[in-house]
């Protein structure tokens, strides 16, 4: 699985979205990497219009938001 969070590298929302993912996916024991991209072009590209955008394998969940540990839980784990 490959889960990218998408946003400025500034955006605090963001960082905390990439850290809480890493801390579901270790606790699950998740085969996934998590990466952060900053680019702005990529972001505009898939459209986000507010951050933090949410990827996994290519598909954008969410953006805008960062939901709670346990609603992030279920959105990853339901594309197991």
């Amino acid at each position: 699985m490959k889960i990218t969070v998408y946003g400025p590298s500034g955006c605090s929302n963001c960082t905390q979205l990439k850290e809480t993912t890493e801390a579901v996916v270790d606790r699950n024991d998740i085969d996934a990497d998590v990466t952060k991209d900053t680019d702005m072009t990529k972001l505009a590209a898939k459209g986000i219009m507010s951050t933090p955008g949410f990827e996994i394998d290519d598909e954008m969940v969410f953006s805008g938001s960062t939901p709670a540990a346990d609603e992030l839980e279920e959105i990853i784990t339901e594309r197991l």
